[in-house]
């Protein structure tokens, strides 16, 4: 079986298995020599598996370029158990089907090898493994560097290993093809996430491996995250395209010059230093952040108006759809935000003195809660949160509004003339005295307040008309709510 040291007969240098382009192995290397985590993925791996970082720029290969094929082991001088992994993946359907869904996308085949390799490890560094048919298994002493080898003559990595008499054996390294397409499918969802927010792909890495296989997992559980995130796309294109000025003359011109991966779309100067060795890592460094210079077929739109804060109901009575649809309005309205460098604040709240709000900042996300804990995180991991955090209480009005009065007070000048959109499928009563403190605010301020009710007429939505300068009562949150909430700020 295999030890925490594993090493296979073959005692040749140990190279590269797969045959492609070339451009994997640029992207993992300039990976590797920035990113913590997959810098501690090989630390770790290396200690476990000599040939591991290797094994796993083979993996990245295989998932990037769905061109690359398996080279000749003996050609290549690689490591006989790293042959047996690549063969295992070049011949089994399901990865076969998967690696179509990372084709040319850098973060998703990261994430695809990442989890493999982690799984991978887990399951050398465990001890167990194939036994070969020729021989009984063998026991490699942990940590013994010069321990005999072990032979392994095939590789197999199913949910249950199934011995030569066909009776079940213990379960084998299930890495296998479910753990990476949740992988793959979470990484994909927050790489349309940063693209449609502007924001680098770099941020999904310095998420914690832990939260992204956190989510990874709800996500394959849940029918609620897996249609928020289609939702999310969707909306946050309608958001941006709705708002946005086309440039004048025929949809292919080329009106100004941006940054991007679209290598159809880059300037020639950039592909120019694919040519020269010493900016060839500097590209691909920058091809991962998504800044090469590239066309821009639409201008981009000039400065929007204020500020835009989104308050929105997580009480017991919005769960499900109402919930999914009011999360990706808010989050497509902050596409709106960056797109017009226009500041942005999301506040969920449920019961009186339940809330929290997100205040998005250039580079970061200033959280603040009712019990007076403040947390700043990446903008990544602040849109996740806003996304998934739900409260399933009750319904109070005037704890979301101070918070939105405070984050405007506190904003300065750059806060001024805010939109405040205001979400919600309940009604309660607000005071006198609050309402007559809002409204003086409002004026001082200049603070617009847009009051959305879902399921209610706009006669039963009578208090939000005490703070709110128009109210759209809908019976679900649809598409036509949405594109009448992004068209009001």
């Amino acid at each position: 079986m295999w030890g925490r040291r594993v090493q296979s007969r073959d005692r040749t240098p140990r190279g590269l298995v797969m045959r492609g382009s070339g451009s994997a192995i640029g992207i993992f290397g300039a990976t590797r020599s920035r990113d913590q985590a997959l810098t501690a993925l090989c630390a770790r791996g290396t200690s476990i598996y000599r040939p591991f970082a290797l094994l796993l720029s083979d993996v990245f290969t295989f998932f990037y370029e769905p061109a690359s094929s398996l080279d000749d082991p003996k050609t290549t001088g690689c490591d006989r158990l790293h042959y047996l992994v690549m063969k295992y993946l070049a011949g089994t359907p399901e990865y076969a089907s998967l690696r179509l869904r990372t084709a040319g996308r850098s973060q998703e085949s990261l994430a695809a090898a990442e989890e493999f390799g982690h799984r991978l490890l887990d399951h050398l560094g465990n001890g167990s493994g194939n036994q070969t048919k020729a021989e009984p298994p063998a026991t490699v002493e942990p940590n013994v560097m010069d321990a005999d080898p072990v032979e392994v003559e095939e590789l197999v990595l199913a949910d249950v290993a199934r011995a030569g008499s066909g009776a079940p054996a213990r379960p084998s390294v299930l890495v296998l093809a479910l753990r990476v397409e949740g992988a793959i499918e979470t990484t994909g969802l927050l790489a349309d996430i940063c693209y449609s927010f502007g924001l680098s792909p770099g941020q999904i890495r310095a998420m914690p491996l832990t939260q992204r296989t956190d989510l990874a997992a709800r996500m394959g559980k849940s029918t609620n995250l897996k249609r928020f995130a289609e939702l999310l796309g969707y909306w946050s294109s309608l958001a941006v395209s709705s708002r946005a000025k086309r440039t004048p003359g025929l949809p292919e011109e080329l009106s100004d010059v941006t940054y991007g991966d679209d290598w159809h779309l880059f300037v020639p100067q950039e592909l120019g230093a694919l040519m020269i060795p010493s900016l060839r890592h500097d590209f691909f460094l920058r091809l991962i952040d998504r800044k090469i210079l590239q066309y821009d077929p639409q201008s981009r739109e000039g400065q929007g108006k204020g500020p835009i804060i989104v308050c929105l109901d997580t009480s017991g009575s919005m769960t499900g759809d109402r919930d999914i649809s009011a999360k990706a309005a808010a989050l497509a309205l902050y596409a709106i935000a960056r797109k017009e460098t226009r500041p942005f604040a999301a506040i969920l709240f449920s019961s009186p003195g339940e809330w929290i709000s997100f205040l998005f900042r250039a580079d970061q996300v200033h959280q603040n809660s009712s019990t007076g804990e403040e947390v700043r995180c990446g903008q990544l991991e602040g849109v996740i949160k806003v996304a998934t955090f739900f409260f399933g209480g009750g319904t109070d009005y005037e704890s979301p509004l101070t918070e939105a009065r405070r984050l405007i007070e506190e904003g300065g000048t750059e806060w001024r003339e805010a939109d405040i959109v205001f979400i919600t499928d309940d009604y309660c009563e607000v005071s006198e005295d609050f309402s007559r403190e809002f409204k003086a605010a409002k004026m001082r301020l200049c603070i617009k307040v847009f009051g959305v009710i879902i399921g209610a007429d706009a006669e039963s939505a009578r208090v939000l008309w005490k703070f709110s300068d128009r109210v759209l009562a809908t019976s679900a949150f649809d598409e036509d709510t949405a594109i009448q909430v992004f068209k009001a700020v």
